[in-house]
């Protein structure tokens, strides 16, 4: 059983702005909600990937420990915050970037699971959250690659989830650098037991395969099939063609577009909602739960430091949007029913309802977003100039 709590802020009588539009939506919406429940051992058990080979070692390996929870660094990171910690309040704690932290190429210490150097080789494998739902604890498994001493570095997501069902072993024993251009590494397949549940403790697992190792071939994790820029495991992971460099044929290579999958007629609509996706909103004096929608028609280009999060829906209003401080991956329901994954690995996920009609209010609209744990409820009014907004409600769970 799931524990959580739900603690939400109201600004305003919701029974105030009733709609018909809402209800009937409501009524006829399909509830995706499916219970919790472990997968099948054989499909973990079957488990392969296109990108890197999973072979079988019979022996010099360390067994998983569910107890092994701390990075190589772990003991390094906890010196370091306990030297800061004594020199700065909590207020200050809180506001520190972390800008000080020992870094290799460009990546903290902290995030690195297993370093290594070899001649003119230097690699190292480093948990990332940047494509995955980071709210839930979900981690990414990158590569940092050089080959002439550390001058030059580059960073390949490798499409590995941690747990998801490969569970890479920081403290493997085998060694990274094989040959040039291939990396090896020890790991083990878990079993998810349990779901997340915000805010109670992270899932359980059990290890239902011990004793092999992944090995990465570069040109193969580094493969850009298209040459847009988006390796071919970053397509896979963004479900946009990784053997066409403009998915949606708008003119914007899939690396450089912030709605990369879909291209649909930008309306007065979809401004609505790129206005309050990227909360381009100029807020009241007086607080900041009213305002105005600002509208920008410029085009904003996607970066490798990009947010990427995942909608699924079928209206074309939101699906026309140019969002400029994110990159959205839209989906149709029936689209995610086929494609969808069998492991956690899918991006973080927002959702947007419709603008539904206020009964017997004129140029008056309600909506809903939400993502992870939280939203928000709005009121979105036409007045002669602008479009106003005032938020309702919102909710933490």
């Amino acid at each position: 059983m799931s524990i959580f709590t739900m603690t939400t802020f109201s600004f305003g009588q919701k029974e105030k702005y009733p709609s018909k539009e809402e209800k009937e939506y409501n009524k006829n919406s399909k509830n995706n909600y499916a219970p919790f429940k472990p997968l099948d051992k054989n499909i973990i058990l079957n488990f392969q990937s296109e990108y890197y080979e999973i072979n079988e070692t019979k022996s010099n390996y360390e067994p998983y420990s569910p107890d092994n929870f701390s990075t190589p660094y772990g003991k390094y990171f906890k010196q370091y915050l306990d030297s800061i910690l004594k020199t700065m309040s909590r207020d200050e704690f809180m506001k520190h970037e972390f800008e000080d932290v020992e870094r290799i190429g460009k990546i903290g210490k902290d995030q690195i699971l297993k370093h290594e150097k070899n001649d003119s080789i230097e690699a190292f494998i480093y948990e990332s959250p940047q494509y995955e739902n980071f709210f839930f604890g979900e981690t990414g498994i990158w590569i940092g690659y050089s080959e002439n001493n550390g001058k030059d570095w580059s960073y390949y997501y490798t499409g590995i989830v941690q747990k998801q069902p490969v569970f890479v072993k920081y403290y493997s024993q085998r060694p990274l650098i094989i040959e040039k251009g291939k990396l090896e590494i020890d790991a083990c397949l878990l079993r998810q037991l349990s779901p997340f549940a915000h805010p109670v403790p992270p899932p359980s697992y059990e290890c239902v395969k011990d004793g092999i190792y992944l090995v990465f071939d570069m040109n193969t994790i580094a493969r850009d099939s298209d040459g847009d820029g988006l390796t071919d495991i970053v397509e896979d992971k963004f479900y946009t063609d990784k053997y066409n460099k403009d998915t949606d044929g708008d003119g914007i290579p899939d690396n450089s577009d912030t709605n990369p999958r879909v291209f649909y007629p930008r309306t007065e609509i979809s401004k609505i909602y790129e206005a309050i996706i990227d909360n381009d909103i100029e807020w009241n004096k007086e607080g900041v739960i009213s305002g105005t929608l600002i509208f920008k028609d410029d085009i904003i280009y996607a970066t490798d430091s990009t947010e990427t999060i995942l909608i699924v829906t079928d209206n074309k209003d939101l699906m026309g949007i140019q969002p400029r401080k994110h990159r959205i991956i839209f989906m149709t329901p029936d689209e995610y029913q086929k494609k969808g994954k069998t492991f956690n690995t899918d991006l973080n996920r927002m959702s947007i309802s419709p603008l539904f009609k206020v009964d017997n209010m004129e140029n008056t609209f309600k909506m809903t977003e939400s993502i992870n744990t939280g939203g928000r409820s709005w009121i979105i009014r036409k007045t002669e100039n602008n479009w106003v907004v005032e938020i309702i409600s919102m909710w933490i769970s």
